[in-house]
């Protein structure tokens, strides 16, 4: 295999303080795949999974020579705080995803930028943290995030690339995703693949 190995996966969650607490039910409800399941998805005519990562996924094919590696992506809308057990969850498979994965040479992540949990301030933060203490200082991670994302030093510090939405409403999704890809591949430019 020559092509590089790219682990996508995302949270997104739009947190509104004064909404009731987002459980598992409602990400079960709108979108909760992980591994395989996640690829069937987005090989669908309509996938469920997030726009961006949909965008991102169908360019990354266009392009041809690639591995996705799927990690977990959820996605529950705008409601309030996510339930910290659920959001505990989803960074323990994560973790334990990218773990079984082994080596990659990039990460996407398909994020909304707003999301806080019953207890964390900074979910996409601490994600973002997480990922990057996993595959190390040198693999680029390459994010989408709505336009009016609360955007931390912790989310910059842990990723190499944010990609904002450009319009409300969200029309143009899949072209941000798309955007990503490309950013990656310029940024494969001078690298070497960690794909044996």
């Amino acid at each position: 295999m020559t092509g590089k190995r790219v682990a996508i996966g995302g949270f997104m969650l739009e947190s509104n303080g004064h909404s009731p607490v987002a459980s598992r039910g409602e990400f079960e409800a709108n979108v909760l795949l992980e591994g395989e399941a996640m690829l069937a998805d987005l090989r669908t005519h309509e996938p469920r999974s997030p726009v961006c990562l949909q965008g991102f996924f169908e360019a990354m094919n266009a392009r041809g020579d690639w591995e996705p590696v799927p990690l977990l992506v959820t996605s529950a809308g705008a409601s309030g705080p996510v339930d910290q057990d659920f959001f505990d969850y989803v960074m323990a498979r994560t973790r334990a995803l990218i773990e079984a994965a082994g080596k990659v040479d990039a990460v996407f992540l398909s994020q909304h930028g707003a999301a806080t949990a019953t207890r964390d301030v900074d979910p996409d933060g601490r994600m973002f943290a997480m990922v990057r203490e996993l595959v190390g200082p040198t693999v680029p991670i390459v994010a989408t995030l709505d336009l009016h994302a609360n955007v931390s030093q912790l989310m910059v510090d842990a990723t190499d690339v944010l990609v904002g939405y450009r319009c409300n409403p969200h029309t143009v999704m899949a072209e941000r995703g798309a955007e990503a890809a490309d950013i990656l591949h310029r940024i494969f430019g001078g690298m070497k693949t960690h794909a044996a």
